[in-house]
């Protein structure tokens, strides 16, 4: 039985971070030693907050949370070509084995989608190739879902896929009536949760 799950999404802003907070929030009240590992977070002006978010959750230092931090709301690779600096994808999986071997459970979230890159010439599906980590798909509930989130399924061909977690519905949009079923008639992969959109869906964690 894998010891961790990647968290990863069809596009930005469509709810890793509270995904991966529910499920922190979850475990832990189970009694489960669960941390969470975001490799880098841009967009920190100063403070990395889904980092601190997750932090507050699972009670881990920050250093230990996030490893990369960038001012600028771009791809990880992009910031380090705009403020100089480097991201060491061996210090990454270091680490990931480091948290394997010190908690029950490890959660790493992703920037984006799978192909944003990290550094030149290596995306996080790259990465979750090389850690063989189970992987646990965001998707939005509205409208285009459909296309972004089968793409995500085929680009992860060989790699283990757990879920599907459907985020932001509205009860607006006809289309997030039929979507699930959809999805999993196109992809086999089952949508084992559906989130309702609210004002502050991470503060429900708590």
């Amino acid at each position: 039985m894998h010891k961790s799950i990647f968290i990863t999404a069809t596009d930005t802003g469509v709810g890793k971070t509270t995904v991966s907070a529910a499920i922190c929030k979850i475990l832990k009240d189970k009694g489960i030693n669960v941390a969470y590992f975001k490799p880098a977070e841009t967009g920190c002006n100063p403070t990395p907050q889904d980092a601190y978010l997750l932090s507050q959750i699972t009670g881990q230092p920050i250093e230990e949370v996030v490893l990369y931090t960038f001012k600028n709301p771009v791809a990880p690779y992009t910031a380090t070509l705009l403020e100089g600096k480097d991201i060491d994808i061996e210090k990454i999986k270091s680490h990931y084995r480091y948290l394997t071997e010190k908690y029950d459970f490890v959660i790493v979230e992703g920037a984006g989608g799978l192909l944003v890159p990290i550094k030149k010439n290596y995306t996080y599906l790259d990465l979750i190739k090389d850690l063989n980590i189970p992987v646990l798909i965001v998707a939005r509930a509205s409208l285009g879902t459909i296309n972004h989130t089968v793409l995500t399924v085929r680009a992860l061909e060989g790699n283990e896929v757990v879920g599907i977690v459907m985020n932001g519905f509205s009860g607006e949009d006809i289309s997030e009536d039929t979507n699930p079923s959809i999805i999993e008639e196109m992809t086999g992969i089952p949508v084992i949760a559906k989130c309702q959109k609210t004002q502050d869906p991470i503060s429900e964690c708590y």
